[in-house]
């Protein structure tokens, strides 16, 4: 046994080592070493009802709110799938007036009452903006089956675009290599709405007074008429939102 006073560590290192090699491998290495402690556990009964406290509101948490749903489960769990009892044509005509009153907004009055041109800038708006409630018309595609398919889309996703047809069916559209029409109708100017509120003789009235006062009838605005490559529309609805659009060629045209 090594007295009381001698160095255990320098002791053992000149069993293995020269005294001069044990000396300077211990002022290196051992001497001048940092010795990390854990701090201790302190003995509160406080501190511990207060963890104790915290512990038991985080597995609370977890349990009110449960872990969301991965796309696996979801698919499993049919969430994708429209039921049966809604695949109705007329359940989603309310959508589609809703998306009528939003492409007016999107486009702005100029465009829809004719004073303004589609441009630039109305042209990004409609590459960008969700068709959701669309009234979609399949015009051209790679699978011939596919053309003159008309309803309402009920689902914009990545790939395919799901229409209800007014046949009560769901349709699945691939975008690539397809063509799709959409139709924006115009609004009705306040002339319009008060002509179709009148009765036929009072039409017949106004147009006498009008022919006779040497006016001209306005020649009704048609509605706005759009093609949609699906080829450009590759992309979710919510990506497309902050997205920007390049020309691009396209070798199917």
């Amino acid at each position: 046994m090594p007295p009381k006073d001698a160095n255990l560590a320098l002791s053992y290192l000149s069993r293995a080592h020269s005294p001069s090699t044990s000396t300077q491998i211990h002022t290196q290495k051992v001497a001048t070493r940092p010795l990390h402690l854990k701090p201790t556990i302190a003995d509160n009964a406080q501190q511990l009802r207060r963890a104790e406290r915290a512990r038991k509101l985080s597995a609370r948490k977890k349990k009110l709110k449960p872990k969301p749903l991965s796309s696996r489960q979801r698919r499993a769990l049919c969430l994708y799938d429209i039921p049966k009892h809604a695949q109705k044509y007329a359940v989603y005509q309310g959508l589609h007036e809703l998306w009528v009153g939003y492409m007016r907004e999107v486009l702005g009055e100029g465009v829809m009452e004719g004073k303004a041109a589609v441009g630039e800038g109305e042209k990004a708006k409609l590459c960008s903006a969700d068709y959701h409630g669309a009234e979609l018309e399949v015009v051209r595609s790679s699978c011939v089956s596919r053309v003159g398919i008309r309803g309402i889309v009920v689902k914009d996703s990545k790939f395919v675009f799901e229409i209800v047809t007014k046949g009560d069916v769901v349709k699945t559209c691939p975008k690539e290599g397809t063509i799709f029409r959409v139709l924006v109708p115009r609004a009705l100017t306040k002339a319009e709405e008060e002509k179709g509120k009148e009765g036929s003789t009072k039409e017949g009235e106004q147009e006498e007074n009008m022919q006779a006062a040497g006016g001209e009838e306005t020649e009704k605005l048609k509605d706005l008429t759009f093609e949609l490559h699906g080829d450009q529309f590759i992309f979710r609805a919510a990506d497309r939102a902050n997205r920007k659009f390049k020309p691009k060629y396209l070798k199917n045209i």
